[in-house]
């Protein structure tokens, strides 16, 4: 064996001696670090005091009225609607491809329950605009030591036959076309919210407020329009 191999073999043989002395100590240091996380139980949202909408915020969820949210839909989303479930489901694979479709699930962030007049699909990037507004209302319940809290998902993306289902039941539903027939809109339960580990969800206006407050910011940065609904009790965003 050279002199060359001899000094390469010693070095792995400190390297493997040298290693865990190294990681041991960085592992028991990341540990220690989440310990308080573990063993932290934050607040109950009834246990902290959460400012009423403003006169201005009120305003700005009033800001963008149902043509903003038709003209940005019909530009980046599905080119028609379906006509109703069946024609959907037909091609459920080839439509999902064809229009960049993904079917939205129960996550961390939020709830889907059974919809009555709509389908849970969405485009990839109003999926990717939840995910983004689930992570920013975590990080504001945490900011406040308030538990997780999901919000729910109230409709997706409807078929020409969901609408005029709709019409019967929703003073809101749109008596021509709606932004929900092209994957970019959905609405948010206004003040049902499930507890972190829980199925039964509760009722609040603090969550909404604090919900809204984050969808703002949001409207704000371009990435979004939203439209606070008194009459259904539901947030109606379409993502830009």
């Amino acid at each position: 064996m050279t002199g060359t191999a001899k000094k390469g073999g010693r070095r792995r043989i400190v390297w493997r001696r040298v290693l865990p002395i190294l990681i041991v100590p960085l592992l028991i240091v990341l540990t220690i670090k989440k310990l308080p996380d573990a063993f932290h139980h934050r607040k109950s949202i009834d246990d902290v005091t959460v400012a009423e909408l403003s006169a201005k915020e009120v305003r700005a969820l009033r800001r963008y009225n149902n043509e903003y949210h038709l003209e940005v839909s019909r530009a980046n989303g599905i080119e028609r609607p379906f006509k109703n479930h069946e024609q959907m489901l037909a091609d459920k694979y080839g439509n999902i491809v064809k229009y960049g479709l993904r079917e939205v699930h129960d996550c961390k962030y939020y709830e889907v329950p059974a919809l009555t007049y709509s389908m849970p699909y969405l485009k990839k990037e109003a999926v990717d605009f939840l995910d983004e507004l689930g992570r920013r209302f975590f990080k504001t319940l945490k900011d406040l030591d308030v538990q997780d809290y999901r919000f729910q998902l109230s409709s997706v993306l409807r078929t020409e036959a969901d609408q005029i289902g709709l019409r019967k039941n929703n003073v809101n539903a749109t008596q021509s076309k709606t932004s929900h027939y092209f994957g970019l809109s959905f609405d948010i339960a206004q003040t049902c919210f499930y507890p972190k580990g829980q199925d039964e969800p509760i009722y609040s206006y603090r969550l909404r407020n604090l919900l809204l407050r984050t969808l703002i910011e949001m409207q704000d940065e371009g990435r979004c329009y939203v439209i606070l609904e008194t009459q259904t009790k539901c947030i109606h965003i379409t993502v830009r």
